[in-house]
């Protein structure tokens, strides 16, 4: 918290300022360059010990300051970067300079206009010739834990402060800021490649009457207007296939925020971004092309290499130099299961399945629990299999293919094992980061599905999905073969940039504020 002390002794300073006529929060400055242009631009032009006699003018804030008696360093950031501001008593005058000394705080935002010079020792420093208050700061920053540009990934806020109040993080910690950028970045690249295959950017509703397209506990919510329930968004998949039957037939996509009342860790929280695409006359093998190609595009354009090292605390995996670099693995579920348990799953019928689980893996709780070893089928055990002792094998970039069918209502069934769906999902360091199906588009069987899925909803499964009328009444008009792609852009920012925990990528991830004090 900050000091009260120090907020009361602004106060009286800002009121003091406004009485003599100065305006502590003028209108706007003008600014001639940035300080990142100003490093661009002079850095290399000036020598040490040299002054440029052209005029520029800056504006940022105040980071840090250093006073030596008729002079005072500045530490100046602006989003590009930090800069050192000289300020001379006999440079911009007494009665600027005792007009600073006595204004100015760390942690105010101002305006500078100057000459460029170097000192001896090679610093590129702005000669103030004027200044200009340009918002007084009200809360210090503490100054305990600002360490500069060179804080780079390394954390200098405490855990509490950082997701409470990121400002803070964005503010003092550059590493950060360069997150939020390589986010923007990847999120626009994306659009690009897009839309080079023919993809077209919609909008969906975030407000839904019905709820679907992924297993998941909805936030609930009442319009007033129309006297009703309605749910957030945990998918966009079913409003996106109904623009496929609306014949938008080159491909529709959507960035948009997904919201899921389930847990929160590393790679979950409960409001998180997807990218979601379908297009017609594709299948998931098209998909795969698409999805390995846009990562490796996307990390190669960013940061110069296909390749990351990365590590994530308490997953048991290591650091690790992970290669996005195509083409990645294509691994059946099945395959995976064999090689980390033994069990031919794929050649082995349902009572055989649970016979082998119930002898050898019973331990794996909570994954499998006894009493429930009677209700799975097959399809449910290869997954809870794959889930126990697979996902967290694969490290390198790899598509998980060929789903049992009971993962999904809305995938195609398999080509050649009716056991099976077309979907695909693929993983890095034990983490999914997508998911996609050649998509169902027969209406009567996926009527049947959802209608069995309604059945379990009404059983007590709060993650069946629901039975959407309208979808069903879409798909009855004809949906052409369709393939659909998820990717989850949180998780892809956390790879690219090497950040440990889904809250480092998210400017505003949700938290839990104990006191309504801590708001204020």
């Amino acid at each position: 918290m900050a000091n009260v002390e120090t907020i009361q002794q602004r106060k009286e300073l800002i009121e003091l300022l406004q009485r003599e006529g100065i305006n502590p929060y003028p209108y706007c400055y003008n600014p001639t360059h940035t300080i990142g242009a100003i490093r661009s631009e002079f850095e290399e032009r000036v020598l040490p010990g040299q002054e440029l006699s052209e005029r520029i003018s800056i504006a940022g804030r105040v980071m840090a300051m250093r006073s030596m008696g008729s002079q005072t360093f500045v530490d100046l950031q602006d989003q590009h970067g930090v800069v050192q501001v000289s300020l001379r008593k006999d440079v911009v005058g007494v009665e600027q300079y005792l007009g600073m000394k006595r204004s100015l705080d760390s942690g105010d935002i101002v305006g500078v206009e100057g000459t460029i010079m170097k000192t001896r020792r090679g610093e590129l420093t702005v000669q103030t010739q004027t200044w200009e208050l340009l918002t007084k700061s009200l809360r210090p920053l503490p100054d305990r834990i600002y360490r500069g540009e060179d804080a780079g990934k390394e954390s200098v806020i405490e855990t509490e402060m950082r997701y409470k109040q990121p400002e803070l993080r964005f503010l003092l910690e550059r590493g950060s800021r360069d997150i939020l950028v390589k986010r923007s970045r990847a999120i626009s690249l994306m659009r690009q490649i897009l839309e080079r295959h023919g993809y077209l950017e919609v909008e969906t509703p975030l407000l839904q009457p019905v709820y679907g397209g992924a297993s998941a506990r909805p936030f609930v919510t009442h319009l007033n207007a129309l006297n009703i329930e309605a749910y957030l968004s945990i998918s966009p998949e079913l409003y996106l296939k109904r623009l496929v039957v609306g014949g938008f037939y080159d491909g529709v996509y959507t960035i948009c925020k997904n919201f899921r009342n389930e847990g929160i860790d590393r790679t979950h929280n409960p409001e998180f971004t997807m990218m979601e695409c379908y297009k017609a006359w594709w299948d998931y093998n098209d998909l795969m092309k698409l999805t390995e190609n846009m990562w490796e595009e996307i990390f190669t354009t960013i940061n110069g290499t296909a390749q990351v090292e990365y590590h994530m605390p308490n997953k048991g995996i290591g650091k690790q130099n992970l290669d996005f670099k195509t083409p990645w693995p294509r691994r059946t579920m099945t395959d995976i299961i064999a090689e980390y348990t033994g069990l031919d799953v794929a050649n082995m019928a349902e009572e055989e399945l649970r016979d082998r689980v119930q002898q050898k893996y019973h331990e794996k709780k909570p994954y499998i629990q006894s009493e429930d070893y009677g209700s799975l089928v097959w399809g449910e055990m290869v997954q809870i299999l794959f889930g126990a002792y697979g996902e967290h094998h694969l490290v390198q970039p790899t598509f998980v293919i060929d789903h049992p069918k009971e993962s999904t209502p809305l995938c195609k069934g398999h080509r050649t094992d009716k056991r099976l769906v077309e979907r695909f999902e693929p993983f890095v360091y034990g983490v999914e980061i997508g998911n996609a199906y050649s998509e169902l588009n027969d209406p009567i069987l996926q009527r049947s599905l959802l209608e069995e899925q309604a059945k379990m909803a009404v059983a007590g499964n709060e993650e069946a999905h629901r039975m959407d009328e309208y979808f069903c009444r879409a798909i009855e008009y004809g949906m052409p073969p369709t393939a659909g792609l998820g990717i989850g852009i949180d998780r892809l920012v956390m790879f690219l940039t090497g950040a440990t925990t889904i809250k480092e990528v998210i400017p505003f991830p949700f938290v839990r504020y104990e006191t309504e004090g801590e708001r204020k």
